[in-house]
Protein backbone atom coordinates (compact mmCIF):
# COMPACT_ATOMS: atom_id res chain seq x y z
CA UNK A 1 0.00 0.00 0.00
CA UNK A 2 1.26 3.35 -1.21
CA UNK A 3 1.97 5.42 2.27
CA UNK A 4 3.19 8.94 2.45
CA UNK A 5 7.26 8.95 2.37
CA UNK A 6 7.51 6.25 0.08
CA UNK A 7 10.02 6.49 -2.88
CA UNK A 8 7.89 5.67 -5.85
CA UNK A 9 8.78 5.15 -9.58
CA UNK A 10 5.62 5.06 -12.36
CA UNK A 11 4.96 2.18 -13.67
CA UNK A 12 4.21 2.50 -17.08
CA UNK A 13 6.97 5.65 -17.62
CA UNK A 14 10.30 7.16 -17.22
CA UNK A 15 10.60 8.97 -13.34
CA UNK A 16 9.12 9.16 -9.84
CA UNK A 17 9.84 10.75 -6.78
CA UNK A 18 8.78 10.66 -2.90
CA UNK A 19 4.77 10.50 -1.57
CA UNK A 20 3.86 13.90 -0.55
CA UNK A 21 0.36 12.87 0.12
CA UNK A 22 -2.41 9.84 -0.65
CA UNK A 23 -5.66 10.67 -1.61
CA UNK A 24 -8.01 7.51 -2.19
CA UNK A 25 -6.97 6.05 -5.34
CA UNK A 26 -4.57 9.30 -5.82
CA UNK A 27 -0.88 9.81 -4.71
CA UNK A 28 0.98 12.67 -5.35
CA UNK A 29 4.48 12.60 -5.88
CA UNK A 30 7.26 15.48 -5.84
CA UNK A 31 8.92 14.37 -9.16
CA UNK A 32 11.76 16.68 -9.75
CA UNK A 33 10.25 19.84 -8.09
CA UNK A 34 6.79 19.37 -8.92
CA UNK A 35 3.70 17.81 -7.66
CA UNK A 36 2.60 15.37 -9.54
CA UNK A 37 -1.11 13.41 -9.23
CA UNK A 38 -0.60 9.83 -10.03
CA UNK A 39 -3.01 6.64 -9.88
CA UNK A 40 -2.01 4.20 -7.11
CA UNK A 41 -2.32 1.34 -9.20
CA UNK A 42 0.61 3.11 -11.84
CA UNK A 43 3.26 3.24 -8.97
CA UNK A 44 5.83 0.53 -7.58
CA UNK A 45 7.33 1.27 -4.26
CA UNK A 46 11.09 1.17 -4.53
CA UNK A 47 12.11 2.53 -0.62
CA UNK A 48 9.53 2.58 1.75
CA UNK A 49 8.84 5.29 4.00
CA UNK A 50 11.96 5.69 6.63
CA UNK A 51 14.16 3.09 4.90
CA UNK A 52 17.64 3.34 4.13
CA UNK A 53 19.06 2.26 0.75
CA UNK A 54 21.50 -0.95 1.08
CA UNK A 55 24.26 0.62 -0.70
CA UNK A 56 24.92 4.45 -0.53
CA UNK A 57 24.20 6.51 -3.27
CA UNK A 58 22.62 3.71 -5.07
CA UNK A 59 18.86 3.03 -5.78
CA UNK A 60 19.04 0.29 -8.81
CA UNK A 61 16.41 -2.31 -7.80
CA UNK A 62 15.18 -5.67 -9.36
CA UNK A 63 11.64 -7.46 -9.37
CA UNK A 64 11.51 -7.75 -5.74
CA UNK A 65 11.05 -4.53 -5.45
CA UNK A 66 7.48 -5.02 -6.04
CA UNK A 67 6.88 -7.32 -3.00
CA UNK A 68 9.03 -5.86 -0.34
CA UNK A 69 9.62 -2.33 -1.29
CA UNK A 70 13.81 -1.86 -1.16
CA UNK A 71 16.31 -1.29 -3.47
CA UNK A 72 18.32 -4.30 -4.10
CA UNK A 73 21.19 -5.88 -5.68
CA UNK A 74 20.73 -9.12 -7.66
CA UNK A 75 21.01 -11.75 -5.20
CA UNK A 76 22.83 -15.73 -6.00
CA UNK A 77 20.13 -18.11 -6.13
CA UNK A 78 19.86 -20.24 -3.42
CA UNK A 79 22.53 -22.52 -2.83
CA UNK A 80 22.04 -26.19 -4.27
CA UNK A 81 23.06 -29.10 -2.64
CA UNK A 82 26.72 -30.17 -3.48
CA UNK A 83 27.52 -32.20 -6.06
CA UNK A 84 30.38 -34.55 -7.00
CA UNK A 85 32.52 -33.26 -9.55
CA UNK A 86 34.81 -35.88 -11.47
CA UNK A 87 38.57 -34.86 -11.02
CA UNK A 88 39.74 -32.30 -13.25
CA UNK A 89 36.17 -31.19 -14.34
CA UNK A 90 35.98 -27.40 -15.01
CA UNK A 91 33.69 -25.44 -12.36
CA UNK A 92 30.80 -24.14 -13.17
CA UNK A 93 29.79 -20.60 -14.02
CA UNK A 94 28.27 -18.63 -11.31
CA UNK A 95 24.78 -17.50 -12.78
CA UNK A 96 22.27 -14.92 -11.24
CA UNK A 97 18.69 -14.98 -11.23
CA UNK A 98 17.30 -12.63 -14.19
CA UNK A 99 14.47 -10.80 -12.95
CA UNK A 100 11.71 -8.56 -15.23
CA UNK A 101 9.70 -5.68 -14.19
CA UNK A 102 6.06 -5.30 -15.87
CA UNK A 103 7.44 -1.88 -17.81
CA UNK A 104 11.09 -3.32 -18.65
CA UNK A 105 10.76 -3.81 -22.51
CA UNK A 106 10.33 -0.26 -23.05
CA UNK A 107 14.02 0.57 -22.31
CA UNK A 108 15.71 3.09 -20.53
CA UNK A 109 19.70 3.99 -20.52
CA UNK A 110 21.39 6.56 -18.84
CA UNK A 111 24.98 7.59 -18.33
CA UNK A 112 25.50 9.02 -14.63
CA UNK A 113 28.66 11.25 -13.34
CA UNK A 114 28.50 10.51 -9.33
CA UNK A 115 31.37 12.69 -7.77
CA UNK A 116 32.91 11.19 -4.08
CA UNK A 117 32.39 13.85 -2.37
CA UNK A 118 29.97 16.72 -4.32
CA UNK A 119 31.33 19.74 -2.08
CA UNK A 120 34.73 19.52 -3.64
CA UNK A 121 33.83 18.82 -7.21
CA UNK A 122 36.91 20.46 -8.65
CA UNK A 123 39.01 18.09 -6.63
CA UNK A 124 36.92 15.23 -5.82
CA UNK A 125 36.99 11.39 -8.12
CA UNK A 126 34.15 11.40 -10.55
CA UNK A 127 32.66 7.82 -10.82
CA UNK A 128 30.85 6.99 -14.35
CA UNK A 129 28.20 4.81 -13.93
CA UNK A 130 25.92 2.81 -16.57
CA UNK A 131 22.04 2.47 -15.63
CA UNK A 132 20.46 -0.25 -17.35
CA UNK A 133 16.92 0.01 -16.62
CA UNK A 134 15.64 -2.55 -18.97
CA UNK A 135 14.44 -6.15 -19.34
CA UNK A 136 17.49 -6.84 -21.53
CA UNK A 137 21.02 -7.58 -21.84
CA UNK A 138 23.04 -5.45 -23.30
CA UNK A 139 26.49 -5.57 -25.17
CA UNK A 140 27.52 -2.15 -25.55
CA UNK A 141 30.98 0.01 -25.79
CA UNK A 142 31.53 3.54 -24.62
CA UNK A 143 33.59 5.47 -27.45
CA UNK A 144 35.32 9.07 -26.95
CA UNK A 145 36.35 11.38 -29.75
CA UNK A 146 40.14 11.32 -29.59
CA UNK A 147 41.61 14.82 -31.59
CA UNK A 148 41.11 14.62 -34.92
CA UNK A 149 42.23 11.12 -35.48
CA UNK A 150 39.27 9.24 -34.62
CA UNK A 151 37.27 7.60 -31.82
CA UNK A 152 38.70 5.44 -28.69
CA UNK A 153 37.22 3.33 -26.75
CA UNK A 154 36.99 4.63 -23.35
CA UNK A 155 34.37 1.63 -21.61
CA UNK A 156 33.26 -1.77 -23.32
CA UNK A 157 31.37 -4.70 -21.53
CA UNK A 158 27.58 -6.31 -21.18
CA UNK A 159 25.30 -5.10 -18.29
CA UNK A 160 22.63 -7.39 -17.05
CA UNK A 161 18.77 -6.58 -17.33
CA UNK A 162 18.23 -3.88 -13.93
CA UNK A 163 21.50 -3.67 -13.49
CA UNK A 164 24.16 -0.64 -12.51
CA UNK A 165 27.43 -1.17 -14.08
CA UNK A 166 30.65 1.07 -12.67
CA UNK A 167 32.74 2.01 -15.90
CA UNK A 168 35.83 3.89 -14.77
CA UNK A 169 36.56 6.91 -12.54
CA UNK A 170 37.52 10.29 -13.87
CA UNK A 171 39.41 13.62 -12.50
CA UNK A 172 38.27 17.03 -13.51
CA UNK A 173 41.70 17.67 -16.53
CA UNK A 174 40.55 13.76 -17.79
CA UNK A 175 36.64 13.76 -17.62
CA UNK A 176 37.01 16.34 -20.36
CA UNK A 177 38.33 13.40 -22.66
CA UNK A 178 34.16 12.31 -22.74
CA UNK A 179 33.35 15.85 -24.26
CA UNK A 180 32.23 14.42 -27.34
CA UNK A 181 30.98 10.70 -27.01
CA UNK A 182 29.34 7.89 -28.73
CA UNK A 183 27.34 4.90 -27.05
CA UNK A 184 26.62 1.90 -28.70
CA UNK A 185 24.72 -1.35 -27.73
CA UNK A 186 22.79 -4.39 -29.02
CA UNK A 187 19.94 -5.64 -26.87
CA UNK A 188 18.75 -9.57 -26.27
CA UNK A 189 16.97 -11.92 -23.85
CA UNK A 190 18.73 -14.92 -22.90
CA UNK A 191 17.11 -18.20 -23.60
CA UNK A 192 13.72 -16.81 -24.32
CA UNK A 193 11.66 -14.95 -27.07
CA UNK A 194 12.00 -11.17 -27.24
CA UNK A 195 10.71 -8.17 -29.34
CA UNK A 196 13.88 -7.19 -31.46
CA UNK A 197 15.54 -3.92 -30.99
CA UNK A 198 17.72 -2.01 -33.17
CA UNK A 199 20.92 -1.65 -32.83
CA UNK A 200 21.64 1.48 -30.56
CA UNK A 201 24.25 4.11 -31.07
CA UNK A 202 23.74 7.37 -29.95
CA UNK A 203 25.82 10.54 -30.11
CA UNK A 204 26.64 13.18 -27.12
CA UNK A 205 28.10 16.30 -26.65
CA UNK A 206 28.10 16.84 -22.78
CA UNK A 207 28.97 20.09 -21.63
CA UNK A 208 31.65 20.15 -19.39
CA UNK A 209 30.86 23.54 -17.01
CA UNK A 210 28.46 21.61 -15.55
CA UNK A 211 31.01 19.27 -13.68
CA UNK A 212 32.01 22.14 -11.51
CA UNK A 213 28.29 23.76 -11.23
CA UNK A 214 26.83 22.08 -7.54
CA UNK A 215 23.57 22.69 -8.66
CA UNK A 216 23.86 20.18 -11.72
CA UNK A 217 24.63 17.22 -9.59
CA UNK A 218 20.94 15.98 -7.88
CA UNK A 219 19.51 12.80 -6.50
CA UNK A 220 17.17 10.52 -9.12
CA UNK A 221 15.30 7.68 -9.34
CA UNK A 222 18.77 5.31 -9.63
CA UNK A 223 21.17 6.93 -6.79
CA UNK A 224 20.21 8.80 -3.90
CA UNK A 225 23.19 11.35 -3.61
CA UNK A 226 23.74 14.00 -6.20
CA UNK A 227 24.72 12.87 -9.88
CA UNK A 228 24.83 14.27 -13.42
CA UNK A 229 22.65 12.38 -15.66
CA UNK A 230 23.24 11.89 -19.40
CA UNK A 231 20.22 10.50 -20.99
CA UNK A 232 21.37 7.99 -23.95
CA UNK A 233 17.89 6.24 -24.51
CA UNK A 234 14.22 6.83 -23.38
CA UNK A 235 11.37 4.58 -24.72
CA UNK A 236 8.86 5.18 -21.90
CA UNK A 237 7.51 8.80 -21.79
CA UNK A 238 7.50 10.99 -18.61
CA UNK A 239 4.09 11.64 -17.38
CA UNK A 240 2.65 15.19 -18.04
CA UNK A 241 2.50 17.52 -15.37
Amino acid sequence: MIQPGDTVRYLNAVGGGKVIKVEGKIAYVDDDGFETPVQVSDLVVVLPAGHKPDKPGRMMFDQKAFDVGRTSVREKPEPKPERVAPVHAAPEPEEFPVEETEYGDDMTVVLAFEPADVKQLSTTAINALLVNDSNYFLSYQLLRRDGESGWTVAARGEAAPNELVELRSYTQDSVKELERIVFQAMAWKQDKPFEVKMPLSVSRKLDLTKFYKLHCFRPSMYFDTPVLEVSLLAERPRPKK
